[in-house]
Formats: C-alpha cells, structure tokens, sequence
C-alpha cells in the first residue's frame, strides 16, 4: 500500500514539474525592438508598457502579440525574452500606395473604387484583396459578363508601401441561348417565356434581356408563380431552375422545371367582421370575386385594399385584415375563402428613413409626406404620400416597408426609392398642312440639382414658325409651401400671309389648400402682326400692322392625385383657370379654360382606360373685340387626325385657321401593354376623340365662324419606351368633318432623357 502511495506522489511531482516548466517568469527590465520602419516605436512600448519592471508569463507574452496583430499593421511577429529584455521582431504590412485598374471598359476606375473598398492609405492584407477580387466577379456578373476574371499584383515601394494593379478581363456577356420548360400542361413554353425576365437571345433583343443574369432566377421565379396564382393555380412550384452552360462558353440553356397543379374554384365567400354591424352584403360589395369564380391573386389583392378603404371611410383608422383558405377540395379544386377583420393595435410613427436618394435631397421628398414621424399611423395617407412622390416624376420607382420597433404600437416606415433620369432631351419631327416639316427641340429638368427645381428651355422651328420658351418653377420657395415661377417667350409665327411677332414673360406663385393647388400670377405679351405684299388673305385679324399689349392676371386651381407623372395608371387630373386682361396693356378680355381626365385601370392593371374633356371661352370685358392672338387654337394633339389649326373658323381667301373664342374636347383611350407579348417595352392604345372650336369677333369673309359642329376622330398609337428615348407613332382619322376642315393621319415623335 504504502509503495502504491509513494507511487502515486512521484508521479504528481514529475507533472507539477512539467507543467511549472512550461509556464517560466520572466523578469523584464528591457524591451528591444526590431523590423519596424513606418510604425513608431512608441506604437508598439505603449502596448508593452504594463509588462515593464515585473514578471511576466509565456501566457502573457503571447497575450502581447495577439494585441500587435490586432493592430492589422504587421504580417508577422516574433516575441521572445532573453534574460531580461522582451526583444521584438516585426515585419511591417504594407500601405497602399495607389489602385489601379487596367483593362475595364464597363465599370469607370471610380465604379471600381468604390466595389473593391479598399483606400489609399488602407493597411493591405490578402483577406481584403480576396474580397474586393470576388467583388469585382460578383459586380461583373450582374453585368451578364458571368466570367469575368481578376489579376491582382503588388509593386513594392519604400516605406512599406505598395501599388495595387488590378488587371480585368472583363469577357463576354454570357447570353441565355435556349429555355426550356418541363411540366407544363395548361401553358405553351412560349406563353411562359412572355412571362419571365430572362429571355432567348434574339437580334431584335438589342438592350440586354437575353443577357444572363444571377439575380433574375428568384425574379423569374416569382413571376411564374404570380402567373399562375393569377389564375387559380394555388400549388403552383418551381420544382428546379437550372442552367446548362454551352460547351463554348457563350451561352447558357436554361431548364424549368415545374409543377402547375390544378385551377381552384372559390367555393364560398365568409366573414368574421369583429368590427361593426356591417352587413355582409356591403362587404360583398367589397369583393372582386364571386362563388364559383376561378380563383386571381390580383382579385383577392384588389378587395383586401377595398375592404380597407371600406373601413377607414367609415372611421376605422387602425384595422387588422387576413384571409385563411378553408376546406380546401384537391379532388374537386375548390376551397371557401375567409376574411378576418379585427381591430388592430394602434400604431404611431417613431421614425420615417428614406434611402436610394443619393441626388435627390431629402427635404424634397418629405415635403410631400402626409405621415410625419410622431403621427398615429395612416394606411391611407401613406398611400397618397407615395403618389405624390410617384408624381414627382424622379424615381423609378418607390416602395415601402413597415417595421416593428421594440416598443409595441410604434412602428418605423422605411421608404425605397431608386432614382431615375430627371433631365429630358425630347427631338420631335411632325408633318401636316400647315407647319409642313416642324422640329422640336426641348430640355427640361424635373430636379434642378436634386433641389426639385424645374427648369425648361425649347425651340420649336418649321416652315411657318419659330418657337423659343425659357423657364423655372421653385415649387417650395425658402422651405415653404409656397412655389414661384418665372417664363420668358419669343415667337415668330406665319399664318397664310401674315407674320404674327410675340415676346413676353410670365411670373407667378403658388401655394397648396388641402389636395389643390392654388396658382396667381401674371403676364405680359407684345404681339405684332404684319402682312407682305403677295397677301391672300380676306379676313381681318384685328391686329393688322400694329403692336398690341395685353396685360392679364392669371387665377388657376388644380388637383392631380394620379400615381404616376409620365404614366398614370389611375387617378383624376383637374384643373381651372381665368385671365383676366385689362390692368394695363390694349386688351380687355375675360379668357376661361378646365380639364378634366380620368384614369381607370382594369383586369387587374393590364388595360388602361382614360378619359377626359377640355373647355374654353373668351369674353370681352368691353366693346374691344377679341383679336386672333387671344383666341384659341388647335394643335394636332388636340383633335388627332387633323392638322394644327384644321378645325375652326377659316380664312375664305387663303384657307388657314383664324382661330376661335369657344371651344371643347373630349377624348376616350384605352393603352395596354399586353398587346405585344414580349420584353420590348411597347404601348397599344386605340382612341376615339371629339370637339370643335368656334366664333369669331370678325366674321367677315370667314367661313365656319358658327359652326360648332362636333368632329370627331378615331386611331391607334404606340409607344415604345428605347434605349434611345420615347417614341410615338399616332395614326389618326377623322369620322365627323366639315369640308373645309384639314386632316393630319400621322405624328411622329421621338424623345431622350439624362
């Protein structure tokens, strides 16, 4: 026993000697340091410091070196003790000199700066290469340009600096040659491929939708699916999207996969309503389906927002509404559709975040928000508040997202913009009767160095005139709601044998009342009219060889709650406006015009119908009459199928348009997309418009002076958004004329932006 303890006992001295042995104090009264060139000394003591005249351990003089590498400013470190000094090896990392980048063509050296995050003066590591060089393939690769390659090499310099030179070969763009799907029974493989994003690489495809890109997969993905659950497909899936890649590098084959399920039928409609004694019938109303309907995802979205604005008309601010599919039949494809609409929590606004605008300030967008951080939380007015920025006309497009804070009832909104071209460089051609060959050239900017200054110049010159107009509107003066403009304007215009001379200018301001915006200005125009020597002409103008000024203050009330600028989709645009001539000046007149147009989208957004009307008329104040520079005037927008100044009052002698005191239009469109299936971007509309200009102060030898007849015309338009700008092609032709009335059947005009 007693040789076992005694055993036991060496054998714990042996360890308690291994282990005292492997943890030596060291007494430091020195330190030496060595290798470094650009990092001070000081750098490197003040991290040793606390070690200086004590023991310390083989544990603390590794504690020493993790806190130098922690520094990032060395590649290596060797730390040892000998007797009493700690001596300290470094090699220094290097600093980055200078990036360049040979090679690249695609991205600007300044778009490459800024993917590979790495900075003059950084400290260099391999991690940090190895990122920015799978940046720059990921970047690339966005691009379609899938095998993109990097070299990276150092120049080494004095002072432990370096040059990075990145050398890019940027390839190809890799193009997708073929898709195919498997699986579907109901849709054709070319239906489907009208569906997706991706598309087969084709010489018409000239703008990069053949080109392949990573991050279209899940898009396609959910386009498909929205596809099918837009027509009851409630089990559609992608089972698997693959991509073959060609044995010649060009190109990808792409395989779908997928499982279409069967179209479900809406079997009943219920409500669990814990809100008020609203009767089902009312809330029916509400739906945009009925039983034994096949079941659209765009119709169950389109009744949840009626349903919304059902309750928040009725002075529900805070409602929670869900759907749950019950008693789902796979055997026959029906199931019963549940609405559950309850009170929610009341919820304020802690803080709005607005991001994507990188040019546009963000004072200008929040000027136009309803909801302001503090308010209860307004579903409606979120609504219009993102309209209104639609509106603006700078982003392509702007989203939102509501997110929970850690305070319950209080919630944060997170605005999505993503900026798009403000500026616009339009060219037009025309052709017609009158103008002959006209040509247009405009430039205006919606956002004014990101301030939302709205800035126009434009020159208008054909055979018969020469337009020039220069502008700027601040629609918030001094961060107020109130907006100034300014105008200045020189035309030069042939009618028949007469030369009409106008200048002028226009000024104004403008302020907000509630959804209308409230405009009070004034202007002033000089205008001459003269007659050459080969005249034909038999009716009087009443401004003959000499210089008329009219002086008018202008009144003008509008609203526009449409979600788009360029192309609204729904909404209404109004507007009324008065001059008055007479303070001042030779004209004293009464001047009356309104607008009105609707915008109503259907099945589901895929058609837009629209319509609207404009109105005139100018009375004289006294026993002055109204002379030709005041009266209105057609363009061939205004009735398309005829020219500029085809309808209306005529000259007997030389047959051209002397313009009229009343007037009115009405015009009905119906514009879709869907009408060419494909990814080329184009607009079908067909239209049908009305109206008539009439009267005249000076009827002699004036043919027309009271007819106000209405003419009429019918025609299709498309609109091609390019990558070159917009273009439109309008063919119009007249169903309702006078014989002395002028036709135009076709416009032309093309368009870009910056």
């Amino acid at each position: 026993m007693k040789s076992k303890n005694s055993f036991l006992i060496i054998i714990i001295l042996i360890f308690l000697d291994i282990s005292v042995s492997f943890s030596n104090d060291y007494f430091i009264k020195k330190v030496e340091i060595t290798g470094n060139k650009r990092i001070p000394s000081s750098f490197i003591t003040n991290i040793t410091n606390k070690y200086f005249n004590k023991k310390i351990t083989d544990e603390e003089i590794n504690l020493i070196t993790k806190d130098l590498y922690k520094s990032d400013f060395f590649d290596d470190i060797t730390v040892k003790v000998d007797n009493d000094t700690l001596q300290i090896e470094v090699i220094e990392t290097p600093i980055i000199n200078e990036i360049y980048f040979f090679g690249n063509s695609f991205f600007t050296e300044e778009q490459l700066k800024d993917i590979v995050k790495i900075n003059k003066r950084d400290t260099f590591s391999k991690n940090k290469l190895n990122n920015a060089i799978e940046r720059i393939k990921l970047q690339y690769s966005k691009t379609g340009r899938k095998f993109a390659k990097v070299e990276v090499s150092k120049k080494e310099l004095s002072q432990s600096r370096v040059d990075l030179l990145f050398e890019i070969t940027e390839g190809e763009l890799v193009k997708v040659n073929n898709i195919n799907f498997f699986g579907n029974k109901v849709f054709s493989n070319d239906k489907l491929k009208t569906v997706i994003k991706t598309k087969e690489s084709k010489f018409y495809r000239l703008f990069g939708s053949s080109v392949f890109k990573e991050e279209n997969i899940i898009l396609d993905k959910n386009l498909l699916k929205r596809f099918y659950n837009r027509r009851g497909f409630i089990d559609f899936k992608v089972l698997s999207y693959k991509r073959e890649l060609l044995p010649d590098y060009t190109g990808y084959n792409l395989n779908i996969i997928l499982n279409e399920g069967n179209p479900f039928v809406i079997n009943d409609i219920l409500f669990q309503n814990e809100l008020s004694n609203i009767s089902k019938k009312a809330l029916l109303n509400q739906v945009e389906f009925k039983k034994g309907d096949i079941f659209d995802e765009r119709a169950l979205q389109e009744s949840i927002k009626n349903i919304n604005n059902f309750f928040e008309k009725d002075g529900f601010t805070f409602i929670k509404l869900n759907y749950e599919i019950l008693n789902k039949d796979n055997k026959n494809s029906k199931f019963d559709l549940k609405f559950i609409i309850s009170e929610a929590v009341k919820s304020y606004v802690r803080r709005i975040n607005i991001t994507g605008n990188t040019r546009t300030l963000d004072k200008v967008l929040r000027r136009e928000l309803l909801v302001l951080e503090g308010d209860p939380f307004n579903g409606q007015k979120l609504k219009d508040s993102l309209n209104a920025l639609r509106r603006l006309g700078y982003f392509k497009s702007v989203n939102v997202e509501i997110l929970k804070t850690e305070t319950p009832g209080v919630v944060d909104v997170e605005i999505k913009v993503i900026e798009d071209l403000t500026g616009s460089f339009s060219f037009g051609i025309g052709y017609d009767s009158v103008e002959k060959t006209s040509f247009t050239i405009g430039l205006n900017e919606k956002n004014f160095l990101g301030k939302g200054l709205k800035t126009r110049i434009s020159i208008q010159s054909s055979e018969k005139s020469t337009k020039f107009n220069l502008g700027i509107t601040e629609p918030f003066f001094q961060d107020t709601p109130l907006s100034l403009s300014g105008d200045i304007f020189d035309q030069e215009i042939e009618v028949g044998d007469k030369d009409i001379e106008k200048q002028g200018f226009d000024i104004g301001f403008g302020f907000n009342y509630y959804d209308y915006i409230n405009r009070f200005g004034y202007r002033y125009v000089s205008s001459k009219t003269t007659t050459d020597d080969t005249f034909t002409g038999t009716s009087i103008s009443g401004e003959e060889g000499i210089e008329i000024e009219t002086s008018l203050l202008n009144y003008s009330i509008s609203s526009n709650n449409t979600d788009s600028f360029l192309n609204p989709t729904e909404g209404v645009k109004k507007s009324l406006k008065m001059s008055m001539a007479g303070v001042g000046g030779d004209a004293k007149f009464l001047k009356t015009e309104a607008s009105f147009k609707q915008f109503i989208p259907f099945n589901y957004g895929d058609y837009i119908f629209s319509y609207g009307t404009k109105l005139g008329t100018i009375t004289s104040l006294d026993d002055e009459k109204i002379t030709s520079s005041n009266r209105f005037y057609f363009n061939s927008n205004s009735i398309r199928g005829f020219d500029s100044n085809g309808i209306g009052p005529r000259d007997n002698g030389n047959d051209n348009g002397v313009g009229g005191n009343n007037f009115y239009t009405g015009q009905v469109e119906v514009k879709s997309r869907k009408l060419i299936p494909g990814d080329l971007g184009i607009d079908i509309s067909v239209f049908s418009d009305i109206g008539s200009l009439w009267d005249t102060d000076y009827p002699t030898n004036v043919k027309g002076v009271n007819d106000s007849s209405p003419r009429a015309s019918a025609g299709v338009a498309i609109y091609w958004n390019t990558a070159v700008g917009p273009l439109s092609f309008i063919w119009g032709w007249p169903i309702s004329e006078e014989n002395y009335d002028k036709d135009n059947n076709f416009k032309f005009s093309i368009g870009t932006s910056f």
